[in-house]
């Protein structure tokens, strides 16, 4: 933050996002003009809001990666590892100052987009609700993802090695387990809008299968900010929801983004005592 770079990335990355935003609008305008219908201004007013979040999401998923994947590596590449041994800096201090360091750069490029998402306001078709619980994900997923660099930052000698595991990382979370519930959804249960598959025996075993898709999709950035809304749209539920296993039977089921919170949280908090434990034992090796 001491030099120009910082500032160059932020109006940057403001220009692409104000940019793709401003494509969204015009050509949603478009296509709705094209078949001669009127604007609906609250479907655009969520359309604006889904792409200025999912542009968000996918900035936070992989820049946040770039900034503490050579954390800790690149410190001994640059061979001043050792010179940070020998000072009264702990083991803790360390690890949280470079975390602190790429969270607070991170933190701001999440709030400044905030403007943005609150055009959909003027538009119409999103709440309070939807703005704050886009802001706990993109939160909680920059504080994941920059403990996940520190991580294998700690664990690989080259920063090379580091960028690759948490970049693997981040494509398995962020891709492939969205393709898995795809393959998942459409084999075993469509969760929005038929219910459970008609091969379950039984109604605890369909509702089992629902909420291994439900906690699925919370294990992904992308599929627990899509299921949030969806749940939010359909149901106005922002803590849980009744799912209608069959005309008898409805279990309670949290939303996404509850799921999202506290398993990335959990590992998260694990990750960073890890990665103490370990700079600390490096220390007196």
């Amino acid at each position: 933050m001491r030099g120009a770079r910082a500032f160059v990335v932020l109006t940057v990355y403001l220009l692409l996002l104000g940019c793709l935003t401003s494509m969204v609008y015009y050509a949603y305008n478009a296509s709705v003009s094209g078949f001669g219908g009127a604007v609906d201004t609250a479907d655009l007013g969520r359309t604006v809001f889904a792409t200025v979040v999912l542009i968000e999401l996918f900035m936070v998923v992989f820049i946040t990666p770039a900034f503490t994947a050579g954390a800790i590596s690149g410190e001994r590449e640059r061979r001043t590892y050792e010179l940070l041994r020998t000072t009264l800096l702990s083991a803790r201090r360390l690890v949280l100052g470079k975390l602190v360091s790429a969270l607070t750069y991170m933190l701001l490029l999440v709030l400044s987009a905030v403007p943005l998402e609150s055009l959909a306001f003027v538009l119409g078709g999103v709440v309070v609700e939807e703005l704050l619980l886009a802001l706990v994900i993109l939160l909680v997923t920059a504080f994941a993802f920059a403990v996940f660099g520190v991580f294998f930052s700690s664990l690989a000698r080259t920063t090379l090695v580091a960028t690759v595991l948490t970049y693997a990382t981040a494509l398995l979370t962020t891709i492939g387990l969205p393709l898995l519930l795809l393959i998942f959804g459409v084999v075993l249960v469509d969760p929005f809008t038929s219910g459970p598959s008609s091969s379950a025996s039984s109604w605890l075993l369909d509702a089992a299968l629902a909420y291994a898709l439900y906690f699925t999709a919370g294990l992904s950035p992308l599929t627990a900010a899509i299921f949030t809304e969806e749940t939010l749209q359909q149901e106005g539920a922002v803590l849980y929801f009744w799912y209608q296993v069959d005309a008898t039977h409805r279990v309670p089921v949290p939303s996404a983004w509850i799921v999202y919170t506290v398993a990335y949280l959990l590992l998260a908090l694990a990750l960073l005592v890890i990665t103490v434990l370990r700079v600390r034992r490096q220390e007196t090796q």
